[in-house]
C-alpha cells in the first residue's frame, strides 16, 4: 500500500501545474482564442494518440467483462452522484431556476479523466492497468453526462454528443485490443502515437488552471460559502463514499478498484460550467462548486486516496 507521502508527492505536481495555467492565464499569457485551440488540439489529436498508445495490449484489459464493468460503473455511480446531489441541493434550498439543476449537474460528476490520469500515472508507476482504465471507464461517465446530466440541465438528451476524438479511440483501441489487430500496427506509427500522447496530460491540466483562472472573479464569492459547503458534502464526502463501497464490495480487477479509489477523490469536473453557460443554468453556481471542490482537493485527495487504498486493499 502506498504511504501518504508518495500519495502527497503525486498529486502535488498536477496541482503545481494547474497553478502554472491559472498564473499564465491572469497575467494574460494565454488568450481566449489559445485556450480553445490547445483544448481542441487535446481532444482531437493528443488524447486519441495517448489512448490508442495505451489501451491495445494493455494487461488490464484482458478480459472483455474488464471493459464491461468500467463503463457500466462509470454510468451508474455518476447517475448516483447526481442522486446524491439533487438531495443536498434540496437540503440546501436551491431551487429550480435559481441554480438546483445546476447544482445537481456539476456536484455529481468528478473530474475523471483530466485529473484522475496523471494522479494513476504517478500513483502506480510501472501499471499502466489503472491509468487505461481511465479511458474506458469515462466512456461510461460521458454516456451518463451527455443523458442523464444534460436531461436535467434541459430535459432534453445529447447521446450523439459523446461522438468526439476519445470516445472514438476508445472504441477502436478496444476493437484492436480484443481482435489482436494491434500487433500489426507499424512501429513507426506506435512511435509516433506515444510521442504525440506524451504530450496530451500535462497539456490538458495546464488547461484546467487556465480555465478556473478565466472565471475566478469577484463576483464569484456571492452565496460561495451555501454553494461550497453543499457541493463539498455532495462531492467529496458522500459522492466518495459511495465510489469507494463500490470499489470495496463488486465483483471488479484490482486495477479497476485502484482507478475507483482515484475517481472517489477527484473534486467537480469543469466541463459542466459550459454546459450550464447552453442550457440556461447558473454558470456562477458551476464556477463555485469546481473552486471549491478543487480548492479543497489539494488538501482532501492524498487523505481519500490512502485511506482508500487501506479499506479497499485492491
Amino acid at each position: 500500500m502506498s504511504s501518504f507521502a508518495t500519495i502527497l508527492a503525486a498529486t502535488l505536481p498536477v496541482f503545481l501545474i494547474m497553478g502554472a495555467g491559472f498564473l499564465f492565464h491572469r497575467r494574460g499569457w494565454l488568450d481566449e482564442k489559445l485556450e480553445v485551440g490547445m483544448i481542441k488540439l487535446g481532444l482531437n489529436l493528443l488524447f486519441p494518440c495517448y489512448i490508442l498508445s495505451l489501451l491495445p495490449g494493455n494487461p488490464a484489459l484482458e478480459k472483455v467483462s474488464t471493459a464491461a464493468w468500467a463503463i457500466g460503473i462509470g454510468f451508474i455511480l455518476v447517475t448516483a452522484g447526481f442522486g446524491v446531489s439533487w438531495l443536498i441541493g434540496l437540503l440546501a434550498r436551491f431551487k429550480r431556476g435559481g441554480g438546483l439543476r445546476t447544482f445537481i449537474l456539476c456536484s455529481g460528476i468528478q473530474n475523471y479523466g483530466f485529473l484522475a490520469l496523471p494522479i494513476a500515472i504517478s500513483l502506480f508507476p510501472g501499471n499502466t492497468g489503472p491509468a487505461g482504465l481511465v479511458f474506458v471507464h469515462g466512456v461510461g461517465v460521458e454516456i451518463a453526462l451527455w443523458t442523464v446530466g444534460l436531461w436535467i440541465m434541459s430535459g432534453n438528451s445529447g447521446f450523439r454528443s459523446i461522438i468526439n476524438g476519445p470516445f472514438v479511440a476508445v472504441v477502436v483501441a478496444l476493437i484492436l485490443n480484443y481482435t489482436g489487430l494491434h500487433h500489426w500496427i507499424p512501429q513507426i506509427v506506435v512511435v509516433t502515437m506515444e510521442m504525440l500522447g506524451r504530450c496530451a496530460v500535462p497539456m490538458a491540466v495546464l488547461m484546467i488552471g487556465a480555465t478556473i483562472g478565466r472565471f475566478a472573479t469577484r463576483s464569484i464569492l456571492h452565496d460561495a460559502l451555501r454553494v461550497g459547503v453543499s457541493s463539498v458534502l455532495a462531492r467529496l464526502v458522500l459522492g466518495a463514499m459511495i465510489i469507494l463501497c463500490a470499489a470495496k464490495f463488486l465483483p471488479i480487477s484490482a486495477d479497476l478498484k485502484r482507478l475507483l479509489i482515484i475517481q472517489a477523490a477527484m473534486p467537480a469536473a469543469i466541463f459542466p460550467i459550459a454546459l450550464a453557460r447552453l442550457y440556461g443554468g447558473q454558470p456562477q453556481v458551476a464556477i463555485q462548486v469546481v473552486i471549491v471542490t478543487s480548492l479543497v482537493g489539494i488538501v482532501s485527495i492524498p487523505f481519500v486516496i490512502a485511506w482508500g487504498l487501506g479499506w479497499v486493499k485492491p
